[in-house]
């Protein structure tokens, strides 16, 4: 099958390229415990999707009932325009790959990667040969997978789970067993192969540098719920929830006083934000900021507000600097300098600084209860 086939008839609905991939009220309960409280995600054909969120968030077990491999207890999966969720796993057209890489011990390389062929055997060797060329593993066909790294093993499980050219493509942690240097190299591979199969991805991880580097889209989880969809720029920049803003990278959290007409003060300095919502005012909130957001100037302008630097880490490409507000030595906040940011010269154990908060990066959450 091409990767452009698909396993059932298509209708009206699969032309509609924003929900080729659809979930629709997903809900999955293991006794007392919800582990999905109604799940709607729409993805695109060909579209590279990372299912984030912290362990026990529901994101594998959604992605085990989109492979039949749990039953929903209520809602409908829908795939180019057919519902799925009935049908047993071997109809759903997908390809999966494991954290544990779930290799055949006493199988060689071309036998793991070969064994869901149904073709003679002359095709199956050389769509073999085509899929080792493909991950990189061109020669390896007769070794056993005890003789590979766990670098090789994870791309002869991928390899495998791309035999069929499936139109799906179910990936489950599946760089998390290997060093951190190893993974790099082939979340980059893993991503130009995506790319250039154009095959549609789901991936769960709970690496949040990870997903963002591979994914198109993501769906930020929580607690059975999707919190945020958006591209990693979206969700880095603009998160919809204080979880989101606190799971997805290093975040400032600064305790700060809205007053009745929405007014926003931190550290009693007005900042030049836009009135706060109705439901913060006349009352406390936290104000987020990322540390690379952080201005530091080499010498004071107006609108800046002094800070005294407690610790300077050295971070190779960057500096990471530990602040304390001049006027709330007890507020802290973090700020990461580029080796061009021109801050950088003043920035030293004991000095005071001028620290500016750019308002078009700062988000504005309730305090947390």
């Amino acid at each position: 099958m091409k990767p452009t086939e698909l396993p059932f008839p298509a209708t009206a609905a699969a032309g509609d390229a924003a929900g080729w991939l659809r979930f629709d009220g997903i809900a999955k309960r293991f006794g007392d415990f919800t582990a999905l409280a109604g799940i709607d995600l729409s993805i695109r054909r060909g579209e590279f999707v990372c299912l984030l969120g912290p362990s026990g968030c529901g994101k594998t077990t959604l992605l085990r009932i989109l492979a039949g491999l749990e039953a929903q207890d209520a809602g409908r999966l829908w795939l180019a325009g057919r519902d799925i969720g009935a049908l047993p796993p071997a109809r759903r057209d997908y390809g999966i790959v494991f954290q544990s890489y779930a290799l055949f011990p006493n199988l060689d390389v071309a036998a793991n990667v070969g064994y869901g062929l149904v073709t003679g055997r002359a095709d199956k060797a050389r769509r073999v040969a085509e899929l080792l060329d493909l991950v990189g593993l061109a020669g390896c066909a007769a070794r056993y997978p005890g003789q590979l790294s766990g670098g090789q093993q994870q791309r002869v499980a991928l390899a495998r789970a791309l035999a069929t050219s499936p139109s799906l493509l179910l990936l489950d942690e599946p760089l998390s067993a290997l060093d951190a240097q190893v993974r790099e190299h082939l979340r980059r591979e893993l991503r130009a192969l995506q790319q250039k199969l154009g095959v549609t991805t789901l991936m769960v991880t709970h690496d949040q540098e990870e997903a963002l580097a591979l994914a198109d889209t993501l769906a930020v989880m929580n607690g059975g719920r999707i919190e945020q969809v958006g591209t990693p720029a979206e969700v880095y920049g603009a998160p919809a929830s204080r979880f989101v803003a606190g799971f997805v990278g290093r975040a400032n959290w600064l305790p700060v006083e809205v007053d009745a007409a929405g007014a926003v003060r931190l550290a009693g300095v007005v900042l030049a934000l836009p009135p706060a919502a109705a439901e913060l005012r006349g009352g406390r909130a936290a104000l987020f900021c990322r540390p690379e957001d952080v201005r530091i100037d080499a010498r004071w302008t107006p609108g800046a507000q002094m800070a005294f630097v407690e610790r300077v880490d050295f971070m190779g490409s960057a500096r990471r600097a530990t602040l304390s507000l001049g006027g709330a030595r007890q507020i802290a906040l973090q700020a990461e300098l580029g080796p061009n940011d021109p801050g950088l010269e003043v920035l030293l154990p004991g000095q005071r600084v001028p620290l500016r908060l750019p308002p078009g990066r700062l988000r504005l959450f309730a305090e947390a209860a």
